[in-house]
């Protein structure tokens, strides 16, 4: 949930790298132009981003991961598809969907899929299902408490801001009759020190001396993010990663490829958790 809550941030705050004066240039078949720079883009898309409460999203990813090499060498793919409901004040949000993945136990190339539900609430706390043993489990609250604080911090623009000034070059700003499309895509350790500035502070709250991340290369990131052109929302963020890391000796590639597609916004007033899983689950030991 917290790379989500990251993912939508750094995504949202590529709006802000207004150095070019210029306007989106139209895309092919594009009729319906707009003489609106990235700038104010960006002022528009902050003003409507004030006014969402809440909004609905479906999300779907792929992650594929390759470890070793030779004959010993492994590769396992993950897919995911969720749909997810989110309140902005006071944070709140049910997640559900379903995750196919290798069947470990069996020797031939098998897949099984498991459901995936989730209820996050500011005063109630975090619930997670079991579906081995079809119950609910919740995270102790000092945890709970740390996400919190994590996810608000990760929306905070101001320090966010001045970190991706240095990736301006790295953006194209482009229109369709519909959309805005803004699309960033860089190669090798650019991204380095953006994510490692928000994996330290991660590492601090859970208390780890050493950053999992030191031996991480990043091969390829890209970002492109959907605008509307009459409401200014985020439509949709198409996400690419490939990343390479050292682990125990071995060399690990992960691309992961992900989409996220809102589906309405400021509809829901509240997110309730069922009494009986606030009730019934057993809090995380």
């Amino acid at each position: 949930m917290k790379k989500i809550f990251k993912v939508l941030a750094v995504g949202t705050l590529a709006l802000t790298l207004a150095a070019c004066n210029s306007s989106a240039t139209p895309t092919k078949d594009t009729t319906k132009t707009s003489n609106l720079t990235l700038e104010q883009v960006y002022d528009k898309a902050v003003d409507r981003q004030s006014d969402i409460k809440s909004a609905s999203a479906n999300m779907d990813m792929t992650q594929v991961t390759k470890v070793g090499s030779g004959e010993e060498a492994m590769e396992f793919s993950i897919n995911s598809k969720m749909e997810m409901d989110i309140i902005v004040d006071p944070l709140a949000m049910h997640l559900s969907g379903s995750m196919s993945m290798p069947d470990m136990m069996s020797e031939g190339q098998e897949t099984t899929d498991m459901p995936i539900e989730m209820y996050m609430k500011k005063d109630a706390g975090l619930f997670m299902k079991d579906v081995t043993t079809d119950s609910w489990l919740k995270l102790p609250d000092e945890n709970f408490d740390a996400i919190l604080d994590q996810t608000a911090a990760s929306a905070d623009a101001k320090e966010q801001l001045e970190q991706l000034k240095k990736f301006i070059n790295d953006f194209t700003f482009e229109q369709t009759d519909k959309e805005y499309v803004l699309t960033l895509e860089a190669k090798g350790d650019k991204f380095k020190e953006l994510i490692d500035s928000e994996i330290n502070k991660s590492i601090e709250d859970m208390g780890l001396e050493e950053n999992p991340m030191d031996q991480l290369t990043i091969e390829k990131i890209n970002y492109v993010l959907h605008i509307d052109k009459e409401t200014f929302d985020t439509n949709k963020m198409d996400m690419n990663f490939d990343l390479k890391m050292a682990v125990e000796g071995d060399e690990l590639l992960m691309n992961t490829k992900s989409v996220v597609t809102y589906t309405d916004f400021n509809h829901l007033k509240t997110i309730d958790i069922p009494q009986s899983i606030v009730d019934n689950a057993q809090t995380i030991e």
